[in-house]
């Protein structure tokens, strides 16, 4: 009776067992070194995008334009300051009449300060909050390893200084319907002419009216408000014509006040001759 030594259904080695279980682990390795890699990396675009958004809820979103204008200017705009903590974004400060939050969301399953929770899991910090001083305008994640390891750290600046985003300018000039100013030759109109500007301070409406020898910025009509933060503000020229009708004549504008450059050359045009007033 002959014996086939050449059967191909021998069990498998010890070697070939190694030799699988050696390759089966590197690829294994490359696997994991993978999916760490781009774990980490979505961690790092979902607190990048975090960032960008508390930034831009904070200071306004300048690319959100209406009508040719910029209409977001965010907590600032609405309160005339920055937030004193990342809080006051969902949670009104005590005494604020102008805040129009929860300016930021959690989403739904996370916590109610899930907001404010980076792509691994720890608290974003917030300068002013955290250093308490008008200088620290920026949020910033520590990368999943605190605050010891500072090539990890992902950190926006705000794109203006707290002077930048609230003591701006606002300046203009009240003109007749001919665009003409009022009477250089006396100061009877400029007695009967009020400008009121209102702006947030503090989360507060406050408001300042200028008239007679006030209206001379850069010539008679002339007004200037100092100390006024970014957003949009509401502007009323008020003209009571002269005995014996006096009519009183109004005319309101909401002026964007940009960070930085304040809101220059306004034009408020009244219905009125200045040459019969």
């Amino acid at each position: 009776m002959t014996t086939n030594t050449n059967r191909q259904d021998r069990g498998v080695t010890l070697l070939e067992l190694l030799v699988v279980l050696m390759i089966l682990s590197i690829v294994l390795t490359a696997a994991v070194k993978t999916w760490d890699v781009t774990l980490e990396r979505g961690r790092a675009q979902t607190t990048a995008s975090k960032l960008d958004q508390l930034v831009k809820v904070i200071v306004g979103d300048p690319d959100y334009i209406v009508a040719g204008q910029r209409a977001d200017f965010g907590f600032v705009g609405d309160m005339g300051r920055v937030p004193n903590s990342l809080r006051e974004l969902v949670v009104a400060p005590s005494g604020s009449t102008t805040w129009r939050g929860p300016y930021i969301h959690s989403t739904f399953n996370q916590s109610v300060d899930g907001y404010r929770i980076d792509g691994w899991g720890d608290t974003i910090i917030y300068g002013r909050e955290y250093y308490n001083n008008t200088d620290s305008l920026f949020v910033r994640s520590y990368g999943g390893r605190g605050g010891a390891d500072r090539s990890r750290w992902q950190t926006l600046n705000f794109p203006y200084t707290d002077t930048a985003l609230t003591q701006r300018q606002v300046t203009g000039r009240i003109v007749d319907m001919r665009g003409n100013s009022p009477d250089t030759t006396g100061i009877n109109q400029l007695l009967r002419l009020y400008v009121t500007l209102y702006w947030p301070r503090d989360g507060k409406l406050d408001s300042l009216t200028q008239t007679g020898l006030a209206l001379v910025y850069g010539g008679f009509g002339g007004f200037l408000y100092v100390g006024i933060p970014q957003g949009t503000h509401r502007l009323v020229a008020t003209y009571v014509t002269r005995p014996p009708e006096q009519v009183t004549l109004t005319e309101t504008q909401f002026v964007p006040v940009y960070p930085g450059a304040g809101a220059r050359d306004i034009r408020m045009r009244l219905p009125v001759d200045w040459s019969y007033q």
